[in-house]
């Protein structure tokens, strides 16, 4: 039974990552560090159970990277910059902006890899936003399989066009941007 359930996995993790399909993994939050991690034969210990089976705390956890509650917001950009445009392509923008709200600093996420991609765009970039630790996007628009991936990860998708990053962050801050609930325009947009 073991072996079957591990042969499954492993042909349902090849198939979603050669089709480009998004990977959701369930049944909890989990942190792995390096105090966690197995070493050196001591892996019932470092698993939750000691030498005699008693179970074992688990350290706090953290879902997508965000520590301390941080709200992190990540706008599709045309350059990168917050004097820049909102780009009206979500998966094919040259660029997102990591905006912190707390902190009010940003960073940028170079997404050039994903533009000239001919599928998966929306998939990729999703994902990147995702693992940078974004909890809100704002782009012009997000086909469905971008929409599916950033609703799976519970990060909520508001739209804009015609503004700069920077208009479209001080929007979002007075809760005048439209919440999208679902996709706005087909795939391959």
């Amino acid at each position: 039974t073991f072996h079957r359930l591990i042969f499954s996995a492993h042909k349902k993790l090849a198939d979603a990552v050669v089709s480009g399909k998004a990977l959701k993994i369930e049944g909890g939050n989990i942190n792995i560090g390096e105090d966690v991690l197995p070493q050196c034969g001591h892996w019932q210990e470092r698993c939750g159970k000691g030498r005699r089976g008693q179970k074992r705390g688990i350290a706090p956890v953290y879902v997508n990277n965000i520590k301390g509650g941080d709200m992190k917001i990540a706008i599709s950009s045309m350059d990168g910059a917050l004097e820049g445009a909102v780009d009206e392509r979500f998966g094919r923008c040259r660029k997102f902006v990591l905006y912190n709200k707390e902190t009010k600093q940003s960073e940028v996420i170079d997404n050039v890899s994903n533009m000239n991609s001919p599928q998966g765009a929306g998939i990729q970039s999703s994902q990147n936003v995702v693992n940078a630790g974004a909890r809100v996007v704002i782009s012009g628009h997000l086909g469905p399989n971008a929409f599916r991936v950033l609703q799976e990860a519970g990060v909520d998708v508001y739209t804009t066009t015609g503004m700069t990053v920077a208009q479209a962050i001080k929007a979002f801050e007075e809760a005048t941007l439209s919440k999208l609930a679902s996709p706005d325009v087909q795939g391959h947009w």
